[in-house]
């Protein structure tokens, strides 16, 4: 292999090209389905639902355009390298725990809105979230450029693995929503004895939150394995596919349950989706 192609110069190049690739599939799929979403989202009453999915669509944007934006500057002065590094990690953290309460509300719904099951979610992420603060204040106190990066560029590591925490402790929130789902759905599909006597939308509710956790779960391996076995310059690579996959498959999940909804003829699938009332 070409000597080349195992510097710190061009994983800097890489992971920037990564960011690039990212934010415009982010916006190619932001585009491809602006009409549904004006139709199933913006044209619907202000809810809980509404709130997260602009949030996971748009909030997506911030962090990662500044991400692409840091990384191409010729010059970067180190005080505003390290404030704005630290911002984007925060913010597409948090950005990703925010994006997860919409399964969470998905399956608190499933369970006809359980108090119980409210207030052990609510623990868990407050708990996650908890951890994540941790993690992240030690990651931003111990930042430093990696060594033989390009000159005046933007590249901050640190030698704590506190993404591995990080990625961890998501892992465990999705696991626990996907059981959770598993189960009410195979315990609803026993007692029916049939998938058929269930709507179409209820049906669609466990398979998209499946499938949401089985891409989520790859993605999350992904980035343990780099950040433990992988140079210093290339441990983040995959952040920014992580961070805008959860955004384009939450959005999907909220446009496909209303579109299935709206079809059905369930009445305000706002309702149905923002657990208003308890259709399941």
């Amino acid at each position: 292999m070409d000597a080349g192609l195992n510097t710190p110069v061009y994983d800097f190049q890489l992971v920037s090209r990564v960011d690039g690739g990212m934010l415009t599939a982010l916006t190619y799929d932001t585009l491809l389905n602006v009409d549904q979403e004006y139709r199933l989202v913006w044209k619907m009453p202000w809810s809980p639902v509404k709130c997260l999915y602009l949030w996971s669509r748009y909030g997506t944007f911030v962090d990662t355009a500044l991400a692409v934006h840091i990384r191409t500057q010729l010059f970067v002065d180190p005080t505003t390298c390290h404030l704005v590094t630290s911002f984007i990690r925060i913010f597409a953290v948090i950005g990703s725990i925010i994006t997860e309460l919409i399964l969470t509300i998905r399956t608190y719904a499933l369970y006809e809105r359980s108090s119980r099951l409210l207030i052990f979610l609510a623990v868990m992420w407050l708990a996650i979230g908890g951890v994540n603060i941790w993690a992240l204040v030690l990651w931003t106190g111990s930042l430093s450029q990696v060594a033989g990066s390009p000159p005046n560029s933007c590249n901050l590591d640190s030698p704590q693995n506190m993404g591995v925490v990080i990625y961890a402790s998501l892992l465990v929130g999705e696991t626990v929503v996907f059981a959770l789902t598993v189960w009410k759905g195979l315990s609803t599909f026993w007692l029916s004895r049939s998938i058929y006597r269930h709507s179409q939308l209820v049906t669609t509710f466990y398979r998209d939150g499946i499938l949401f956790y089985l891409a989520i779960f790859v993605i999350l391996m992904v980035d343990v394995s780099l950040e433990t076995a992988t140079p210093q310059g290339l441990k983040y690579i995959a952040d920014s596919p992580l961070r805008v996959m959860q955004s384009v498959l939450a959005c999907h999940l909220v446009l496909h349950a209303r579109d299935v909804a709206s079809r059905e003829a369930f009445g305000d699938d706002t309702v149905v989706l923002d657990t208003m009332t308890a259709p399941f």
